[in-house]
């Protein structure tokens, strides 16, 4: 199927590429199909291109790229609500990236997106643990 987007303009992506966000992303609770992008020079971000609103797509990233020790406790019942499939629940963070700073990225490691692959069901996490914050730098800072 073809879809268009803002940032990439029209793509070609498969109806089994898609991902449903069970209550949509904090301030976009209505928006609930997504489908996620690894361009290869983007690595190791993804893009969650939303499907209901074109303009609208997230830079992800796996935590423990920058923060090995990220583990946080996934809230029960959060197997049932992305389904069982055989897959394993992963963790991507949301990235921001200031606008002219991309030094000063961060990411967001209190809100995580959990997504179950094998059924390509996500929900974003709310936690509540005081180990992590909203705002994590990716980069080190130098100084």
């Amino acid at each position: 199927m073809k879809i268009m987007t803002q940032r990439f303009g029209e793509m070609e992506i498969h109806p089994d590429s898609i991902v449903t966000v069970i209550g949509g992303i904090i301030g976009f609770p209505d928006l609930t199909r997504y489908v996620l992008i690894q361009r290869p020079h983007d690595a190791p971000f993804y893009w969650l291109q939303c499907l209901d609103d074109p303009t609208l797509a997230l830079v992800l990233v796996d935590p423990v790229l920058f923060k090995s020790d990220y583990a946080p406790s996934l809230p029960p019942g959060l197997t049932h609500d992305l389904g069982d499939g055989g897959g394993k629940v992963v963790l991507f963070a949301i990235v921001t990236i200031p606008q002219g700073r991309p030094q000063d990225m961060t990411a967001n490691l209190l809100g995580p997106l959990a997504m179950n692959p094998a059924t390509r069901r996500a929900r974003q996490l709310v936690l509540d643990d005081r180990l992590y914050t909203h705002r994590h730098p990716i980069i080190p800072d130098s100084k």
